[in-house]
């Protein structure tokens, strides 16, 4: 993500101010419009400065859905500058973060729409109003200036001028949409998230309460803590408070407003909502499931509890509602009786349970996703350790084999040979009898050479691949036949001088080879098999293919296959290269190529 937005708290704070700015236009009872517009069209507007928070981050859509937003801000009333400004804002960024086509291919959307939609403005202006409300003539005739759309063509352009971006420095679309993502999902945002979140929410319910209620029994402060009552939801450590908060307003509007004020209601299952996702640690559901489900048991208890002395506290003007004297001689505070008569709605409970049950499938459904990816890297550090393990244990078998069976006797040879001057000037006799001990260190040496290999062969007669140090390439053949036996028909084809190679590179190519056989042996179930040896100037390629059942590579090497890593390994010490392909049902194929030279 690119650090230009990595700080986005000047424009959350100008989408902020945006919201408040509708919000104090809800408040103007004698704006020219607003008070009459339909309650959906002024919930969409109090959503249009939320994209002044990602002008930086896709400005495209920013600047067409600001424009937009300020075209239906003058059907409702007059135009909003702070929605414009934020158009300007998000020209700026347009120009710095995207393409040229893109910039005037955007801009020039952005400067026509309002033009566009200035032809279909009577329709829009009869879909809004009614024809006889006075506002009607005045909004119909003042449509969006011709100027305002060149200011935008003008602005783009000089914008473009000032940051044009290469075909390489500029942002993709696929780019641009991930930041978007990023900054939706990111914990790192969640403070700027909320923020926007919340004066939304109180945007909303503000609209809707002013629009929908009828608050005159209420004190004049009640509509607006029930409104501002959605601040609270930026208090995400303490997720409780939103919801009690919340819970008073949604009451208050249940027995003041004389419709439902569906925004309060949704924040109110937001709040339970987050009550029970937000906290972090697993053991949380113990008390904010009972807490939740308590909040909303609480709610149709306390309206049907609620009595006059409770409700004059709240309400204080049913203190001078006029008394009526019905049939059976009670005065009734009418006031009174038709605010406690709105008694919860068992339904609305039950309805806010949903969100309820929805947190809790989300935080099962988090615990399980974690304590899988803890499963998995807990299988994953144990399959690194095996095979860090069988790598261990094939070098120290080579370790083991070269310091026992040659090291040993070639040390014996080297001491004899290095006495040999001193033989010289001892005489002829000293000289035969030096040259007989190093030809019985050698004979020595090749006995137990022929005593390991014998100690080493399993039941069949085949020596252990895994253990037994091997001959050289010109003993392919014997050990082709070996593990055919008559049974497997195996097609054995050597090219150049197979003594040419370093006896290491024999030693591994051999061991290769075996090992590849004896896995074809074992799992491949094949029916020919064919071993390519070509010795060349430059190395030896050795190729091993079989038509068997095959396998997943993947899978054979983050399991226990340890065949493949002790193979590995042998080519990685003289310098090669391994590949391994196969697939299920398509045989396998195991090549290697060793350098000349390549050998540690």
């Amino acid at each position: 993500m690119q650090r230009l937005w990595r700080t986005p708290w000047p424009d959350v704070a100008f989408a902020v101010a945006g919201l408040f700015s509708l919000q104090l236009r809800a408040l103007d009872s004698h704006a020219r419009g607003w008070p009459v517009a339909p309650l959906w069209v002024r919930l969409l507007l109090m959503a249009v400065p939320l994209l002044i928070a990602i002008r930086r981050i896709e400005p495209a859509l920013a600047l067409i859905g600001l424009i937009g937003g300020a075209y239906l801000a003058g059907l409702v009333g007059q135009l909003d500058w702070f929605l414009l400004a934020g158009a300007v804002l998000a020209l700026w960024s347009l120009a710095g973060r995207c393409r040229v086509p893109t910039v005037l291919v955007v801009a020039g959307v952005s400067a026509a729409l309002p033009l566009l939609l200035n032809q279909v403005r009577g329709s829009l202006m009869r879909i809004l109003y009614s024809s006889s409300n006075d506002d009607y003539h005045y909004l119909s005739t003042h449509g969006w200036p011709r100027w305002q759309a060149l200011f935008v063509a003008v602005v783009a352009l000089v914008f473009l001028v000032i940051r044009r971006r290469s075909w390489a420095q500029a942002v993709t679309l696929r780019t641009r949409l991930q930041d978007l993502r990023t900054f939706l999902g990111d914990p790192a945002y969640n403070t700027q998230r909320d923020v926007l979140l919340a004066v939304f929410a109180s945007s909303l319910v503000l609209t809707e309460v002013l629009f929908e209620g009828s608050w005159w029994m209420a004190p004049g402060w009640m509509r607006y803590a029930a409104a501002y009552a959605c601040l609270a939801l930026v208090l995400r450590r303490v997720p409780v408070v939103p919801v009690i908060l919340l819970a008073a307003a949604s009451l208050m509007a249940n027995w003041l407003a004389a419709a439902p004020i569906l925004a309060l209601y949704g924040a109110f299952g937001l709040a339970l909502y987050r009550l029970i996702v937000l906290p972090p640690r697993n053991r949380s559901l113990r008390w904010t499931v009972p807490t939740a489900v308590g909040v909303l048991i609480a709610m149709p208890l306390i309206t049907w509890r609620m009595r006059y002395p409770e409700m004059v506290l709240l309400v204080p003007k049913i203190k001078h509602s006029d008394l009526e004297q019905r049939a059976d001689g009670i005065l009734h505070n009418l006031a009174y009786e038709s605010i406690v008569r709105h008694h919860w709605p068992i339904s609305f409970a039950l309805t806010l349970l949903l969100p309820i049950c929805a947190g809790v499938a989300v935080r099962l459904y988090r615990r399980n996703v974690q304590a899988a990816q803890r499963e998995a890297e807990l299988e994953q550090a144990a399959t690194e350790r095996e095979a860090a393990r069988v790598v261990l244990t094939e070098r120290s078998y080579i370790a083991r084999d070269l310091h026992d069976v040659v090291a040993h006797a070639v040390n014996l040879m080297v001491i004899q040979a290095e006495t040999g001057p001193d033989l010289v000037r001892r005489g002829e006799d000293d000289v035969l009898a030096g040259f007989q001990r190093i030809g019985d260190a050698g004979r020595r040496a090749l006995s137990e050479l022929d005593r390991l290999l014998s100690a080493l062969r399993d039941a069949d007669g085949v020596p252990d691949p895994q253990l037994a140090p091997q001959p050289g390439l010109a003993d392919l053949p014997q050990l082709v036949t070996d593990v055919s036996d008559g049974h497997l028909p195996i097609e054995l084809d050597v090219t150049g001088d197979p003594d040419r190679p370093p006896d290491g590179q024999q030693l591994a190519a051999y061991r290769l080879v075996q090992e590849a056989l004896t896995n074809v042996v074992r799992h491949a179930k094949a029916s020919a098999v064919r071993v390519l040896v070509r010795v060349e100037d430059t190395g030896v390629r050795v190729e091993v293919t079989d038509d068997g059942s095959g396998f997943d590579v993947a899978a054979a090497a983050r399991g226990t296959r340890h065949g493949l890593a002790g193979m590995r390994e042998r080519v990685r010490i003289e310098g090669g290269t391994l590949d391994v392909r196969s697939t299920p049902g398509s045989g396998t194929t195991v090549a290697a190529w060793f350098p000349v030279g390549g050998g540690r």
